[in-house]
Parts: C-alpha cells; sequence; structure tokens
C-alpha cells in the first residue's frame, strides 16, 4: 500500500547526514574509514543523487520550495582534522558541498587533530561551509553546581555567541546554522538559540521536511556500526515522516519517567495501522497505541536506562526499499540526579 502525504510533500524531504572522523585510527562509534566514505560517495554518484549545500535546503524548506528528488546534505561536526585531509579531497573532484559545524575553542588553541582557520578558508573556495557548534563544545542542557537557571542560560547564550563571532571575523560568513553538541537540547536551549536567530540541528535519526521542526532538525549519525554500506543506502532513500505534533518535544526525562510515550500525529491520507514499525533502543518490545487513524503512542516495555535512548519509527511507502523515518531521542540522568559518562 502506498502512504501519501499532502501533494506538496513529495519533493519536500532532503536526507541531512552527519560525520565525525574519515579515519581507520580514531574511535570507531564516530568515525568512517576513508574506504567506507569512498564507497558512499561513490553510491551517490552511481545513482544521480543531488548533494546540495546545507544552508540552500534550509532555505528552501522555509520558503516551501520543492526540493530535488534524492536530496542529500553533507554535514560533518567538531572540525577534526580528517574531514580536510581525506573528505576534502574526495568531495572537490565531485565539486560536492558540505557544511563543517566548528566549535571554535579547539581550533583557536590547536587541539590534536583539528582544523586550523587557513585551511577551513581554504575548503571554502571548495564549496565547503562553516557553521556554529558553540565555542567549548559543552553539554549545553547540564548545568553547573551552585549555577543559577539565569546563570546558566547567560552561559549558554555566551558560548553559541563567541562561536558566531570567531566563524564570523577568521571565514568572513555570519553562521546560519547550528549544531547542538552531543545532539542534547531542551526547549529552553531550543529557545535561546532561536532567539539568536539560528537553525539548529540534532542528532535523531531522519530525514527533513516541510513538517519538520527547524529549532531541532534531524540528521542521520553515519559511524562505527551505521557506517555500512548496506544501511547507508536504507538511510539515504528515506523520506521524512509527516509528522505534524510529537508530544513530547523535549528528550530530558525525570527520574520518575521509565517508560515514556511518545505520541504522533500523522498527515496521511490512508491510516498506517499495521505498516508502522517503531524501536526503542532497537527493541522491538514496544507497544503502540492508536488513538484514532493517525495519531498512534509508542510506548516501550521496558524502563530506559540512564544515559541517551531512542525512539525510532518507519513505514514502508509504496517504493521498493523506501521507508517513511521518524525518530526522537529521549535523556535520563542517572538515579542520584548525576550525569552519565562519555564515551
Amino acid at each position: 500500500m502506498l502512504l501519501m502525504a499532502s501533494s506538496a510533500y513529495a519533493a519536500d524531504h532532503c536526507v541531512i547526514l552527519q560525520y565525525h572522523h574519515f579515519s581507520n585510527s580514531t574511535p570507531a562509534i564516530t568515525s568512517v574509514t576513508p574506504k567506507q566514505f569512498a564507497a558512499q560517495l561513490n553510491y551517490l554518484e552511481q545513482n544521480n543523487f543531488n548533494i546540495l549545500p546545507l544552508r540552500e535546503v534550509i532555505s528552501k524548506i522555509k520558503a516551501d520550495i520543492a526540493l530535488p528528488e534524492q536530496c542529500i546534505a553533507l554535514t560533518v561536526d567538531d572540525a577534526w582534522l580528517s574531514v580536510y585531509s581525506t573528505a576534502f579531497p574526495m568531495l572537490k573532484k565531485r565539486g560536492w558541498p558540505m557544511t563543517v559545524f566548528v566549535n571554535s575553542e579547539a581550533v583557536d588553541e590547536q587541539r590534536h587533530n583539528t582544523l586550523n582557520w587557513q585551511q577551513m578558508r581554504e575548503m571554502a573556495q571548495h564549496g565547503f561551509s562553516f557553521e556554529n557548534h558553540g565555542h567549548s563544545h559543552d553539554h549545553l542542557i547540564r548545568k553547573r553546581k551552585l549555577e543559577s537557571d539565569q546563570q546558566w542560560q547567560q552561559r549558554v547564550r555566551a558560548n553559541i555567541i563567541t562561536a558566531n563571532r570567531r566563524i564570523t571575523k577568521e571565514l568572513g560568513i555570519k553562521p546560519e546554522l547550528f549544531a547542538y553538541p552531543y545532539g542534547e537540547y531542551t526547549p529552553q536551549v531550543q529557545q535561546i538559540v532561536s532567539t539568536l536567530g539560528l537553525t539548529s540541528f540534532g542528532q535523531q535519526s531522519g530525514p527533513i521536511s516541510k513538517y519538520s521542526d527547524l529549532s531541532a532538525l534531524p540528521r542521520f549519525p553515519i559511524a562505527g556500526v551505521y557506517a555500512k554500506l548496506s544501511g547507508f543506502i536504507t538511510k539515504v532513500n528515506t523520506r521524512a515522516m509527516p509528522v505534524v505534533s510529537a508530544s513530547p518535544t523535549s528528550p530530558l526525562l525525570s527520574q520518575n519517567e521509565k517508560r515514556p510515550s511518545l505520541t504522533l500525529k500523522m498527515d496521511i491520507e490512508k491510516s498506517p495501522r499495521g505498516l508502522l514499525n517503531c524501536f526503542v533502543n532497537g527493541s522491538t518490545k514496544v507497544s503502540t497505541d492508536w488513538l484514532d487513524d493517525v495519531t498512534v503512542r509508542v510506548i516501550p516495555e521496558f524502563d530506559l536506562p540512564a544515559g541517551r535512548s531512542r525512539t525510532n519509527c518507519t513505514m514502508p511507502t509504496g517504493k521498493k526499499g523506501s521507508y517513511y523515518w521518524y525518530s526522537h531521542n529521549w535523556i535520563k540522568t542517572k538515579a542520584d540526579g548525576s550525569w552519565y559518562r562519555e564515551y
């Protein structure tokens, strides 16, 4: 069965891919190997995908201008040196753009294996663009000990503004886009970023479309086990699930929220009952409660652990190998209120 959304939807989606390292020696959880990246680019080229600059994609989404079918935008977080040494030559050869989200403090301090501003200026001459990833790459949702809510908000705001200023000064462009460090945000952080005039991205998976929240746009992380070509092919052929409302909007859970529900309402002509598949942390132990023909409540049948969790929902579009995709991240502290360890 072909599940169609509104008529304008078909050409109004784009898959945003998120990378970190391009290397055989960096942590696998945030890396693709040069061989994997080359295979991915070859697939996109051989199958006539349209690789667009991220700013152009966002501009068209905001203006409700149709995007080309098979739209892809490439992004990379943290400004690691391997984007220059490995990804840049491969993309320059094809004339393809990429957006690098820069945490400016690491660049200013010239930390090990980090890009420098001159390299970025060179890359900018060949279709690369540079946007805001915060100055210090802090966990923006975390308050420091004895820090008031006002002090926390001022610190977050200053962190983002500092990165804006450094990028503008060094590269001569004013950032318009922002990627949340670690993909972490709350409604308060979203509001801060929005008031600074920035469109922002998380790390929850799925394509973007006119239905997407411009203060928390999804991207497909491509690294580790998720860098295999078979999974990559599935992801670049997805369409955005036409979700017109989602509740809750915040990923952050309280300690008593052990099995959080996610309620999705869709703009779709035929009910997807029986076709929607949802997973939580990869598990199928999930209940789906249909409130009406286009509204579903998704609940894990197990307690979520401390740290980051994710609800993913997919359903077939009717085109072979193509799925609608929607994702929501969950963030939970330890039982004592402390934050989980980063790996």
